[in-house]
């Protein structure tokens, strides 16, 4: 049994919006996080998913994107706030891991 989620994403600043349905979240984070390390970016960043829903059928994800997608920012922002109140990203990207030198000066 496959699950298919709908998510909404935004950037830092939760100016911007964008709903979408995934088959797997893992490959989309995946995706969200090679977009980003990308130098010359064109539009907003939106890196952060800050809720998911699953359903078991695509037909029923893709009916709950679009009736997600016909709502205004206000009700969009209370349904979040409602499962996220602190708006923090439900799946966190991994962090470059950077080895720290070893500097040793002598006196």
């Amino acid at each position: 049994m496959s699950n298919f989620i709908v998510y909404i994403r935004t950037d830092n600043n939760r100016r911007y919006f964008e709903i979408d349905f995934t088959a797997n979240i893992f490959s989309t984070v995946m995706e969200l996080q090679e977009a980003n390390s990308f130098i010359f970016q064109q539009g907003p960043n939106l890196n952060r998913i800050i809720y998911s829903e699953a359903f078991p059928k695509l037909s029923c994800a893709q009916k709950r994107m679009n009736e997600l997608q016909s709502f205004t920012r206000m009700q969009i922002e209370r349904i979040i706030r409602k499962n996220n109140p602190n708006w923090n990203n439900l799946y966190p990207q991994q962090q470059q891991s950077y080895t720290k030198r070893n500097n040793s000066y002598a006196a």
